[in-house]
């Protein structure tokens, strides 16, 4: 369904769940930018063959959103729905990412069909539970904070754990927040414009990086474009409790998930 993606350029598929609303009252608490975010909890990633299809297992019952990876881990489409499915039931992506009166193409097998379906590899501590303490700020304290701190040669701009997800979310024109805020209320997302894709944030880490000799890693690039396309949230549950049972969930999950390594 994606128009000027090309075949090939997108690599893998990032899962993602959607914890429901536990607290009555809304904005309490307060999650991320718009006031009303969903929870999030990045389940993981599954591979895309050369052919643009997927093939892999999702717990049941749980609500999910998908986001469309291109090489380097950016999200090229984020899709704005959930979907879920019921114990043992197969579901594609043909009806919703086509016309609905038409039927597909006749065409061959889809080569992920052809084999078993993918494990999820799980991303790094912060992803589940999505905690923005736990996912980007160890990357800023590695790489950072020994500069951008209270007394440090870049102290204006603290990336201190009390002040890093304030000064992020507002750097750049559009700023992080500006761009989340303004993405909410036109209801859609556009092909190609993902947030970490387009991010100020992301261009100025890797442009001062080479300037203040602490360039950000591997690992701690890929922790900071995964919060910023989890649309900058700061928390993904809405309690301690409901926390915990998706640590639980893991676990009991284990048989359809891999770690980094393929164990």
């Amino acid at each position: 369904g994606l128009k000027r993606v090309k075949p090939g350029d997108i690599k893998t598929i990032r899962i993602i769940a959607v914890p429901p609303k536990t607290h009555p009252v809304m904005n309490n608490p307060n999650l991320g930018f718009t006031g009303d975010d969903p929870g999030k909890c990045v389940l993981g990633t599954v591979p895309v063959e050369k052919d643009g299809s997927a093939h892999f297992r999702v717990p049941s019952g749980v609500f999910l959103f998908f986001q469309a990876l291109d090489k380097d881990g950016l999200a090229g489409q984020p899709m704005r729905s959930v979907t879920h499915v019921q114990p043992g039931e197969t579901r594609g992506c043909v009806g919703c990412h086509e016309s609905r009166h038409t039927a597909p193409p006749p065409a061959t097998p889809m080569l992920a069909t052809k084999r078993a379906p993918s494990r999820i590899t799980t991303g790094p501590e912060g992803s589940w539970p999505y905690r923005y303490d736990k996912l980007v700020q160890p990357a800023l304290d590695r790489s950072c904070v020994s500069c951008h701190s209270t007394g440090g040669a870049e102290a204006k701009f603290e990336l201190t754990a009390e002040k890093s997800y304030g000064k992020l979310a507002g750097h750049g024109k559009t700023s992080l927040r500006d761009r989340v805020v303004g993405d909410y209320h036109r209801g859609s997302s556009e092909e190609g414009a993902g947030l970490a894709r387009d991010s100020a944030i992301l261009r100025w880490l890797d442009s001062h990086g080479s300037t203040c000799g602490s360039k950000l890693d591997a690992d701690g690039r890929a922790r900071i474009a995964l919060w910023l396309d989890l649309y900058g949230q700061r928390i993904g549950s809405y309690s301690d409790e409901q926390e915990e049972e998706l640590t639980r969930l893991r676990a009991k999950w284990s048989d359809m998930l891999t770690g980094p390594d393929g164990k």
